[in-house]
């Protein structure tokens, strides 16, 4: 008894030094956490182009950035988004979910062969699978705040390879993809680049004319993701388009 009250009197003793132990020492067990990364906001001039390929002007790009952490955020983000792809619906049964298999096959002694206790086996074509894939959810979460923090940075980075064109309303009436790969070349987009053309509003002619150019793809600014950013070679933005970027990811 009174070994297991010395014993307690010992703990409370070392609890208290402890928590009588100067902030310095207390440091070495508990780091002050870091200092919070500072966003900043980067300002870039691109050129406004008409659709024949004269110059019109120029506007400016504001978006926030995340400074050091801007590869790593970008990185989470795509890696979300091409996770978030995947349905997860592969599925394969197992020994106890295919059908038949109720009868023994044969007799358990004298056929010359292993005994067998059901069809069902993995063991046999047509038998159940171990240790197969069932239907997942692979969707991964990410902040609102870090994927647009993510997304301005992106853009920010590829403003030196974007070209800003006026808006494309009534531009391109008829149905020609010619029209619309002479126009691209005029931008200075080359035939064989990946390239993103991001507009206000997709009509049926613009839609038409660029559905058959393999490397060009056309999208709103909504429907506009990070891979479409870092994959792309080229970034076309009509200036409604620029007008939006401002005001969403500034």
């Amino acid at each position: 008894m009174a070994s297991s009250m010395s014993a307690r009197f010992s703990s409370l003793s070392f609890k208290a030094n402890v928590s009588k132990t100067p902030e310095i020492q207390r440091a070495n067990h508990f780091p002050a956490p870091c200092a919070r990364q500072q966003l900043c906001i980067q300002a870039a001039d691109l050129d406004v182009k008409n659709v024949d390929g004269s110059s019109k002007g120029s506007v400016t790009l504001n978006v926030k950035t995340a400074g050091e952490n801007s590869l790593g955020l970008i990185h989470k983000y795509l890696i979300t988004t091409q996770t978030n792809k995947r349905r997860g619906t592969a599925s394969t049964l197992t020994r106890a979910e295919v059908r038949g298999g109720g009868r023994k096959p044969m007799k358990q002694k004298g056929a010359g062969a292993a005994r067998q206790g059901s069809r069902r086996t993995p063991l046999k074509p047509g038998g159940g699978v171990v240790f197969g894939p069932k239907p997942k959810d692979w969707s991964i979460d990410m902040n609102k705040k870090e994927r647009r923090l993510a997304m301005s940075s992106a853009l920010d980075n590829a403003a030196s390879s974007s070209v800003v064109i006026e808006d494309l309303d009534g531009k391109f009436e008829e149905k020609k993809t010619k029209t619309l790969v002479s126009a691209l070349e005029k931008w200075g987009v080359s035939p064989d680049a990946n390239a993103v053309l991001c507009v206000k509003e997709i009509t049926e002619s613009l839609s038409c004319s660029a559905r058959n150019i393999a490397k060009v793809k056309l999208c709103t600014l909504d429907t506009l993701t990070i891979y479409d950013v870092l994959r792309a070679d080229k970034l076309v933005f009509d200036e409604s388009s620029i007008s939006k970027i401002n005001e969403v990811y500034a």
